[in-house]
């Protein structure tokens, strides 16, 4: 854990318990803070253990964070009527704002014009964010 990242927060339960959908002792699930309003859902699978870059990390927890990585893609249907999900990983790319891995799960829409990097995108209300991980925790259950 750093003291400067706040996925480290995150993931020790010291800030945003309310966003995290789902935690284990390794990996723990949380509300993206940018949310494009034709994908609501988005979500970010990220280990507790801080590590920046997915070919660094162990392949133990490499799996322990693909099966949650798995189970949003499951529940996000559920949750949000989606149709499928988007999964990325933006390790070291250009617009990446945090060095701590991270997983993008972005719920898909028919006609949702999904586009990477996107001027949809934007800073979602916490009170969002809280309602989106609240349908998301019920389904997961």
């Amino acid at each position: 854990m750093t003291d400067e990242c706040p996925f480290c927060a995150t993931g020790s339960g010291e800030m945003d318990r309310d966003l995290v959908v789902l935690r284990t002792d390794q990996v723990f699930v949380s509300l993206a803070r940018k949310q494009r309003r034709a994908n609501p859902g988005h979500v970010l699978v990220c280990p507790v253990e801080h590590v920046t870059a997915l070919h660094t990390v162990e392949p133990s927890l490499l799996a322990a964070v693909f099966s949650v990585v798995a189970r949003i893609t499951r529940a996000a249907p559920l949750a949000f009527g989606a149709v499928g999900t988007t999964v990325l990983n933006n390790n070291d790319a250009p617009d990446q704002v945090i060095s701590h891995l991270h997983v993008h799960v972005i719920p898909r829409f028919d006609g949702d014009n999904l586009v990477i990097p996107n001027p949809d995108k934007a800073p979602a209300s916490r009170e969002l964010r809280v309602r989106l991980a609240s349908r998301l925790r019920q389904v997961m259950t």
